[in-house]
Parts: structure tokens; sequence; C-alpha cells
């Protein structure tokens, strides 16, 4: 068995990486801390996404895969509105979850990114 102890960063295949980096920096604040050429390291806080570009990608509209993002509480409804206002394409939700919410929208390649509240407790 193999131990591990966290995670270290998301990888997430984009199509221009200049345009996503402005979109996780307009959107969620990331910051970069490593640009090379078809690839990028964005962080916010602990989280950190590799953004790897791929000439003319779009994720599969069937896809389950996602990044979730955990948001307080109070500030839900703010971000749910600024989703709206940005005309950001949403998939699912706003819905009720385990005793919080919800919401599902898609970054410029297709990409899932969640945000919810509460924080997943198993």
């Amino acid at each position: 068995m193999i131990v591990i102890e966290s995670i270290n960063y998301i990888g997430l295949t984009v199509s221009n990486l200049e345009n996503s980096i402005k979109f996780y920096r307009e959107l969620f604040d990331f910051d970069v801390v490593e640009n090379n050429p078809k690839q990028a390291f964005i962080r916010e806080g602990e989280i950190i996404l590799c953004l790897n570009e791929a000439e003319n990608f779009k994720n599969q509209p069937d896809t389950k895969s996602r990044v979730s993002f955990i948001l307080d509480e109070d500030d839900f409804d703010d971000a749910v509105d600024e989703l709206k206002a940005k005309n950001l394409p949403i998939i699912f939700g706003p819905e009720n979850i385990r005793k919080g919410q919800s919401v599902v929208f898609l970054d410029p390649d297709g990409n899932q990114i969640e945000i919810c509240y509460p924080k997943l407790k198993i």
C-alpha cells in the first residue's frame, strides 16, 4: 500500500493557457506561481491547479470529472450572482445538498467547476 499525505496539485487540460490563467485569476484570484510553455501552476491559498495547454482541447460534454471548491455559506449567493453576471454556463444548481448548496458550471474549456458548502465530511 502507498501511503499518501495530501494532494499536491490538480491538473486541468485547457485549450489556451493565457485565457485560462485569466479566467481563474479573475474569478477566484489565483496567482501564477510557475509559467512554462504549455503549462502553468496557479495557486489560491493551499489550492494549486496545474493548467496544461492542448491545442483545440474541449472537455467531453458527458464528463463526470470536476474540481470542487468550498465557499463560506455567507458568500454562496453572491458567488452564484457573479457566475450569472459573467454568463458562465451553469450545468447544475444551485441545489440543496448535504445541508448546504452546490452549483456546477463550466470553465472556457468545458471543465466542470463546483462551488459549494459545507465541506464534504466523510
